[in-house]
């Protein structure tokens, strides 16, 4: 009896894992017909110069944007994870002269979040998000990676990954213009992604670039990350990685296009040129307690203290506004920090 049951449950997750597999570029396409309500209108200007602050004082010009993307466990731009707030607000602390954004729901082309009304199964999500809130780790938490897993699938997908990288992009470029940015400006834009949305934020660099004129740069935090048309254009690629977060190591295999024998695709070529900076940190899982933003403290510091001073030591060896001579100054920071040495 019992292992009647266990059979059909793995069947039904085997099925569900088909199903969602299959449906998972739907989104984007739907996105793309122009059948979402966030859809913008083809004929509007993408510039985002004449769209409205949020608030006034945002509208002050900043010496550089930053733009946090959250990991596959998001289900909405809105809701962060404690251990993710604590790192965000170190950033904005560290640096009281940029914007630090960290509204972006990334795993959908058009900034939809799980817990939007119009969606399906906006109960179900509901639902999973007050199991989540509670503490408690369930099947259904799964649902939420498995479903964000596959947005990550397609963003690295080189027939649906342009579709979805846009939308993203655009997503993106909407909540620059909230944080005041000006296109033209220069400003540069530093996109910081956890997990999955390491390669979201190298898929959007492209259209970033393009629409803004500006210079892009990536941080990827335990990145899964494919080879990318994105990293042609980005200055720097700056890869952290745990010694024992093999969640990371995934992407290294799964996209056959950052194998050493693939000498000319976009990764491998980044690495050439050295605009892919790999930064190791030890003693540290993907997630959890003992992950890159774990609040537990280990010999009188937590794991989400190590990794902000590593991204603050490349925050702050960054080139803030470019300059015509070449050189350009580094963000400014608002106290030093140490940094362990990767």
């Amino acid at each position: 009896m019992i292992s009647t049951i266990l059979i059909v449950a793995i069947s039904l997750a085997v099925l569900a894992l088909l199903v969602t597999a299959a449906l998972s570029p739907i989104e984007t396409l739907s996105w793309w017909a122009g059948w979402t309500e966030t859809e913008i209108e083809q004929n509007e200007v993408s510039c985002v110069t004449d769209r409205p602050c949020a608030h006034p004082a945002d509208c002050q010009p900043k010496s550089v944007y930053i733009v946090y993307l959250s990991g596959i466990s998001s289900l909405s731009g809105r809701f962060l994870i404690p251990r993710e707030k604590v790192f965000v607000k170190g950033l904005a602390q560290h640096f009281p002269d940029a914007a630090v954004i960290d509204d972006v729901f990334p795993y959908s082309p058009a900034g939809l979040p799980l817990l939007a009304s119009t969606r399906l199964l906006d109960q179900v999500w509901r639902f999973v998000q007050r199991i989540k809130l509670e503490g408690r780790h369930t099947v259904l938490s799964a649902l939420i990676h498995m479903r964000n897993v596959f947005q990550v699938m397609i963003s690295a997908d080189h027939r649906y990954g342009p579709i979805f990288n846009h939308g993203a992009a655009r997503v993106i470029e909407e909540a620059l213009a909230r944080a005041g940015y000006r296109q033209g400006s220069g400003a540069p834009v530093i996109i910081i992604g956890y997990s999955g949305g390491g390669q979201i934020a190298v898929g959007a660099a492209g259209f970033l670039k393009l629409h803004l004129q500006a210079p892009i740069d990536v941080i990827a935090i335990g990145g899964v990350i494919a080879s990318d048309p994105g990293l042609h254009v980005i200055r720097r690629l700056h890869y952290i990685y745990a010694d024992h977060d093999n969640i990371q190591k995934v992407g290294a295999v799964m996209f056959p296009e950052r194998w050493a024998a693939m000498a000319h695709s976009e990764w491998n070529i980044a690495k050439r040129q050295g605009r892919i900076v790999f930064h190791k940190i030890s003693r540290m899982f993907h997630a959890g307690a003992r992950g890159y933003f774990g609040l537990v403290k280990f010999d009188g510091v937590t794991n989400n203290q190590r990794t902000l001073e590593m991204v603050v030591d490349i925050l702050s060896q960054t080139p803030a506004q470019p300059q015509a001579n070449g050189a350009a100054p580094a963000i400014n920071q608002a106290e030093p920090s140490t940094v362990p040495q990767p």
